[in-house]
Parts: structure tokens; sequence; C-alpha cells
């Protein structure tokens, strides 16, 4: 453990163009310049190793004051069966301005493998960061496996910075925390100020992790918001743009209910403040989710039934219409997602849950409010239900915005359907025209298996029905995604077997030791070698006692649109392991590219008192890696796959710590056309640095490079061969064009750069 303490990054520093750097300004009190978010106005400084601030933290006495690479530091005390957390109130008095551009930061020491979370009451955005071989996200989560993975990063010895930017909410809630519920007072104005709150989950949810540790908490005011937009230099017209996007899971509390307990007068507010939020970090597509679990989010029905077709708030209605306009005036496009299991009004198809078991007649699953709706994707309403439902929320708006087509997800509620009017479909179409029994297809396993593939058939016929239909009305190029995977955290290895995946085994077998039963622990590189994720992303959903989970979430079938242009289903990726192999994401690819979701976990209600009751309001919090390993999967996946769209599965409201590595990244991955690429052989002497080379023919060349070590790269000499001028896509690849196939770089962990073959 003490090796892994000491670890240093050396020469980290050398791409300055991504890296925080302050410098204070002469002549100019309290004014700093702070990449990337420009210059800074100091608003308040919190000293939070002084006495003053131990009433907040609960609890109480679980803090001490020491000293840690020089300089006092508190640290929290992680402790059994309750959430350690420090609250203070930042902004009061301060003349804080709604809707203005802040920046909260936070001095912490990367000594030692830590976690911690930052929740910050100002916007309602909970993110988490961790160092070393720290997990983040908690290993023994209330409801689902979070999938956690060890990795042993370098630490850098020093202070560092976690900043993250945001803007400022009309009202706040004073007890801070995400406030989901339609009746959370959110009483307090800018001039009370917000709370921020730091917090460790429970003990035995990040064993290695010596907990949260930091020094001054700092609020700024940005000064020149027009500057915070990431300029990238986008391929030219004629070629396929990539795409980055996210959808946010459980945020749109903030704008519903009562007028008082909302955070905003005017919803179309918050939905600006996304918008800015995108032009900072580099995103180009925007999210929305239309259906959570089936029920409507913010769109008008009435055209088509109202609350007979889907249920609608009658308030918020008209609220979709008004963010295609805001979001089509930015220049976004626009991907609706869709959580579809029927229409969910009074007479709604999903209502009627045509989709039965094959074992029984109640329920796929336990879950009964999921059991509440469902549809049978063969049956040839649903396929005109959902096309009623893009044309009331994509295309009737297509004059608004471009839209990029339609992203659906299954929630248990597109399960395999074994009613009678499918098992009567597949016996005209697949079973020389003999409807079979569900006893039959129990007691016979080929048929079972023929009825399944012809299944699999029906559900990709769904989709291109929907992705003709668009493009039949005037969505150009319109594409249509489908993620099967229901749960949070991911895709997990499609067994009861329990396994743990870290770099350094020897570390963890400790940890184990007294287990009843111990998993397996492996490192990544055995996980892809062995196939277990590729067997993983194949399987259907775990299945115990009498349920059919494995009906309920079927499994991925990605061979079957090898060919089939306009529709993808989405690869799950999050930690290392799971964007090692080539194999997996090139079995994902279609002749539109690769789509590939992140799926961050919640780590719901894990925020809670030694009763095990919310100590902090309703809890969800997304966690990424420190500095610039958070961006370790999308480098790994560009060298081993080449995605050209990047979703992300959030919790909350959208937030990023160490946003000058997100913003690097996504300036090169945007700048590269979506189209094929192929691994250059031999273009580095050094095997961690993977480069790419991307032929459109007489359209031009483009060439990217990604570092795929934790450790950073100084002159690293990369030569793609052929002839020709390089011209840099991105500040961090570079300021001037190199007259050569050979480029000599300096790339921290984990960097992608770009460049244009002149």
């Amino acid at each position: 453990m003490e090796n892994v303490m000491r670890k240093q990054i050396k020469g980290c520093s050398v791409v300055a163009a991504v890296m925080v750097a302050t410098t204070l300004l002469a002549g100019e009190e309290g004014v700093v310049v702070n990449a990337p978010f420009g210059k800074l106005a100091l608003v308040e400084e919190i000293d939070l190793t002084g006495a003053g601030v131990e009433a907040g933290i609960t609890p109480a006495g679980a803090t001490e004051v020491k000293d840690i690479l020089g300089r006092p530091a508190r640290t929290l005390k992680v402790v059994p069966k309750e959430s350690v957390s420090l609250t203070v109130r930042v902004g009061k008095g301060k003349g804080l301005k709604p809707g203005a551009a802040y920046v909260l930061s936070l001095e912490y020491p990367e000594d030692a493998p830590r976690s911690m979370i930052v929740m910050n009451g100002a916007n309602e955005a909970n993110i988490g960061f961790h160092t070393g071989v720290a997990l983040g996200d908690a290993m023994k989560p209330k409801y689902v496996n979070n999938l956690v993975e060890s990795l042993d990063l370098p630490l850098s010895g020093k202070w560092e910075t976690w900043a993250s930017l945001f803007r400022l909410h009309e009202r706040f809630a004073p007890d801070g925390g995400l406030q989901n519920g339609f009746d959370t007072p959110r009483s307090l104005k800018p001039e009370d100020g917000f709370n921020v709150d730091i917090l460790a989950f429970a003990e035995g949810n990040d064993p290695l992790s010596q907990g949260p540790a930091f020094g001054k908490l700092r609020l700024y005011e940005v000064m020149d918001e027009g500057a915070l937009a990431l300029k990238i230099q986008f391929p030219p017209e004629g070629l396929p743009r990539r795409r980055v996007f996210w959808r946010e899971e459980m945020s749109d509390g903030v704008i519903e209910g009562k007028a008082e307990t909302r955070g905003f007068d005017d919803p179309l507010e918050w939905y600006r403040h996304k918008a800015e939020f995108m032009r900072f970090l580099g995103v180009n597509t925007y999210t929305k989710d239309l259906l959570e679990f089936g029920h409507n989010q913010h769109w008008d029905s009435s055209p088509g039934g109202g609350n007979e077709w889907v249920n609608m708030d009658w308030e918020l209605r008209g609220l979709w219409e008004r963010i295609v306009g805001l979001m089509g005036g930015y220049g976004f496009d626009i991907l609706p997602y869709y959580e579809y299991g029927g229409s969910r009004g009074q007479n709604g198809l999903g209502n009627k849950r045509r989709a039965k078991p094959l074992t029984r007649d109640d329920a796929y699953t336990h879950v009964h409010w999921v059991e509440s709706a469902n549809v049978d994707i063969t049956d040839p309403d649903a396929v005109a239900d959902f096309k009623k439902m893009l044309d009331h929320t994509v295309i009737r708006f297509k004059d608004k915005a471009n839209f990029a087509g339609a992203w659906l997800r299954s929630r248990n509620q597109i399960p395999v359907s074994f009613g009678e009017e499918a098992l009567a479909r597949f016996g005209a179409e697949a079973n020389k025209g003999e409807a079979p029994t569900r006893a039959q297809l129990i007691a016979d396993k080929a048929l079972y298996e023929r009825y399944i593939a012809w299944w699999n058939l029906k559900r990709r016929a769904f989709f291109e029905a929907q992705r003709d239909h668009l493009r039949a009305n005037g969505i150009k190029d319109a594409v249509v995604l489908y993620t099967g995977e229901l749960g949070e955290p991911g895709v997990g290895f499609g067994d009861w077997h329990p396994r743990f995946v870290a770099d350094r085994p020897d570390l963890w077998k400790p940890v184990f030791a007294a287990s009843e039963r111990p998993p397996d622990i492996l490192t990544p590189k055995a996980v892809a070698e062995s196939g277990l994720y590729h067997k993983g992303l194949l399987a259907t959903g775990l299945n115990w006692g009498d349920w059919e989970n494995h009906h309920a979430r079927p499994s991925d079938d990605p061979a079957n649109y090898r060919n089939t242009e306009g529709v993808m289903l989405t690869h799950a990726f999050n930690r290392l392991y799971t964007v090692m192999s080539p194999a997996t994401m090139d079995l994902y690819r279609a002749p539109s590219g690769l789509a590939m979701v992140r799926h961050f976990t919640l780590n719901e209600h894990m925020a809670y008192d030694k009763d095990d009751k919310p100590k902090l309001g309703y809890f969800v919090a997304d966690i990424e890696r420190a500095g610039p390993y958070c961006m370790l999967a999308e480098a790994v996946a560009m060298a081993n796959g080449d995605p050209t769209m990047l979703g992300y599965l959030v919790g909350a409201n959208h937030a990023r710590g160490f946003p000058q590595f997100v913003r690097d990244f996504n300036a090169n991955f945007l700048a590269l056309p979506a189209l094929p690429s192929k691994v250059v052989v031999g273009a580095s002497a050094d095997g961690d640095v993977v480069a790419r080379v991307i032929d459109a023919g007489a359209k031009g060349k483009w060439v990217f490079a990604v570092n795929t070590s934790p450790q950073p790269k100084t002159d690293a000499v990369i030569n793609f061969g052929g002839e020709g001028v390089l011209k840099p896509l991105s500040e961090s690849a570079g300021k001037g064009a190199v007259k050569s196939a050979s480029v000599k770089i300096n790339l921290h962990p984990y960097q992608l750069v770009s460049f244009k073959v002149q």
C-alpha cells in the first residue's frame, strides 16, 4: 500500500493547454485567470480546515485536521453504517446573480487513494471523484451491482484542484442535496447563499480509500461568459459528424411541482443553462428523455389524443416545443430519448400489456411498477404507436431544429412476448403457418430458439420502420439507437458468479479474505482476453426463481445489425475492462458507425444516517476519476474501437469536476469525421501510443493518436505514414502545421490528439 500512496506523475503538466492553471492578475485584487474558465473574480473563499466548519459535520467528531503534503488538510473519517458529510453555506450576502456563470473549486491533496463527493446546492449537481486505487462508486450499493473497478493510477504527490462550472438557480433547498420531490420547498434565494456538502460513503463501500481530505473551497464568478464556448474544428460539410450527448435521469424535479417548490419561475431557463454547459464542454447534440419508464416527460400529446393516448403534465405540456426552439437556436442537433413501453394513456397501448411471459400469466419480474405496462414489439399496433409519438415529438417540430433521429431504451417494458397474437404471427411468418403453444415452446428447445431468432428480427424491423418513418417525413439521415441494458451501472458478466476487477489483485485479496463467498479477482486485461465482457454484452437479464428476467431483458443481437444502415445498438462502457477488447466494439459496429454509451451508476440513497434514513434529501451521484483519468475509458475506446457516437447516461444535473480534460477530448473527437478508421501499425515505438487514420478519399484524410497509458509521454514521436502536412485540430495537438507525416508531441495520460492531412 505504501508504494501505491507514493507513486507520482512526473511531467504531467507538459500539455499546458488542458491543465487547470491559475494566474493572479497584477492590479486586479481577487481576479485570476483559470484555464479553461478564463477570467474569474473571487466571490468567497472558505478555509475548511478552520474550527468554525466543524458544526456542519455529521456524525459529530468524524473529522481531523492534519498536515498532508506540507499543508493543513481537513479529513473526514469514514464510519460504519452511516455516510459522513460536511455542510457549509456559500455565497450568503455576496450579491449572487441567478443565471450567472460561476466556478466552484476545492483543493485536495493527491497523496493517497481517496474518494469524495461534492454536492452543489446552487444547481443541484452531485459529482464525486476518486484517486489511486480507490473505487469511487459504492461497492455495497442498496439496489444494484455497481460493477466497481480498482486501478492503480498514479498519484501526483501534490495539492490539486477540483473545479466545476455551473449556473446559479433562482431558488435552492435549505437542507442541500438533490431535491427530487414535488413538495420540497426551495426557499433559499441568491442573497441567502447555497449549501455545499462534501460526502463519503459508509465504511465498507471503498475499502482502500483513506477518505476525503481537502483545504480551501472557493467560489468564483466568470467575468466573460462569452469566452466559455469551446471552439471546435468540425469536418467540412458533406462529411458525417461525430456526436457527443448525455441524458439525465433524476434531475427534473427542479422544474416540476408547485411554483414555490421549483428552482425556476420559467422552466426554460434551466434548459438554457444546459445549452451553455454544452457549449462549454463541446457537446454538439442535445438529448432529453421524453418517456421515463414509459411516462410522458413534458411534451404535448393532445393533438394525438391527449390523456386517452399518452398521459401528460398539462402545465408543462408545451415545454418540449420550447426546448426544441431553444436548442435549435443554439445550433445543436437533437436526439430525443424514449424509454418506450407502449403509450401510457387511459386507453394507451402500453396499459393493455399485450406482451405475455412464457411460463406464467401475471408478470415477467417482481418489479410491480415496471410491470404496469409493456409493449409487444412484434405487434403492428406498436409500430404505429411509436410512429405517432415521433410525429408529435420530432416531425412536428422539424422546422425548429435539426433532429438526428431517436434513441430508444428498454426498461424491461419491451420483453419477448409469448402472447397468442405474437405466437400466431410467428406461425404465419416463420413456422409454416402453424402457431405453437407456450407448452410446445417450453418443451422444444430448437423451436424456442427459432422463436427468439424470429423475435430479434421483428425487433430490428420495428427500428427500421421508425428510421424510415423519420426519413420519409423530412428528418434527413435519421438514425435510431437502441440501448437494451436497463440498469444504471451498465452491463455485468452474464452470470451470478462473484468477480472483482482490479489491476492490483494483491491489494484486494486481504479485503475479501474473510468473505463467505470471496470473488474471483481479475485484472482488466484478463477480463478482455477471456471474453467475459463479450459474454456479458450478449447475455439476457439474470434470472432467479420462477421469474422471467431473461425475457424481460432479452439479449443484444448486434450481428443482426451488421448491415443495417441507420440503426445501431449501443455498446455499454464505463470501466477500463469495458473498452479493452476491440472485438466487442467491432461486434457493435454498423454501417452508420459505432455508438457507445457510458453508464454512470446512480449510487442511489447512499447518503444516509445511522438509522438508514436519507440525510441530504434524495441522493444520487455520478463519480469520475480525478484529473486526466476522467477520460480514461473514452480514450482507450478510441484506440481500440474508434466510436463515432459517445453518449452518457447520467444520474442528475450533469457536471464535470475536471472539465479541461473533457473539453480537450471533445475538441479532438468532434474534429474527426464519423467514418471508419484503421490502426497505423508501428506508428510509434511506444506501444502505449496508438495511431489511426481515416481516409475519406477525395474529401481528405485525418489521423489521430491516443496515449493509452496512465503515464504522460514526453516527446512522443508518431509517424502516420504517407506524405503531407499535418494540421493540428486542437490547441493541445499543436499551434502550427507540421510539414511531415511525423510529429513529436507531449501527451498527458489518456489523451487523444487529431490532425488533418493537408
